[in-house]
């Protein structure tokens, strides 16, 4: 069987065929570079305060909460493959630059969500929203290793529970709350 291929007059087949760019091979760590002696400079160190949990629950059923948000911040280090141990070195000594504990792990669900007790509140709202949250942190790190590298690591610097009624006409003030305000059916106006 031959397969013929036809080709519109004047029109001749390309000679070369583009492939796309391979992406860049990501780096690791040399081989016996000690984190320790290498020394570690960090820059663009950004928080942010982000929810990983919510549930949405109502007055008339309080044991059956509905997850809407699951969402969990992961540390990692992004740009460079790192040596088993290195995420915890790394986030101690971000931790020593900027005098606050940057934490890597936490038992599953290690801060508990729980309700609180609640204020004033629009009677005809009964929507509650339970949540969890952490300080996101990210800060870029270049280690002095031959050759150096370089990398991004982000973890977190404080875990945060919190409750709130959608029905309270009180403005929030605290960033988890009013990120958990925005998963609300329903609001009471604001003050």
């Amino acid at each position: 069987m031959a397969l013929l291929a036809m080709l519109p007059a004047g029109c001749t087949p390309s000679a070369t065929v583009s492939a796309p760019t391979p992406a860049p091979a990501m780096s690791s760590v040399p081989a016996g570079c000690d984190l320790t002696r290498a020394g570690v400079q960090w820059s663009g160190v950004t928080q942010e305060s982000v929810l990983e949990h919510a549930s949405l629950f109502t007055t008339d059923a309080m044991r059956e909460g509905t997850e809407v948000l699951d969402a969990p911040v992961t540390a990692a280090v992004a740009g460079v493959t790192v040596p088993d141990g290195w995420l915890r070195l790394l986030a101690t000594d971000l931790g020593n630059k900027i005098g606050v504990g940057v934490h890597t792990t936490r038992p599953s669900r290690s801060y508990k969500m729980n309700f609180g007790t609640w204020g004033l509140n629009d009677p005809e709202i009964t929507e509650i929203i339970v949540y969890a949250g952490v300080r996101r942190i990210s800060a870029v790190f270049p280690v002095g290793c031959a050759p150096a590298v370089s990398g991004t690591l982000t973890a977190w610097t404080e875990t945060k529970t919190g409750g709130l009624t959608c029905g309270d006409p009180a403005p929030p003030t605290d960033p988890y709350t009013r990120a958990a305000r925005e998963y609300c059916p329903h609001t009471s106006p604001s003050r």
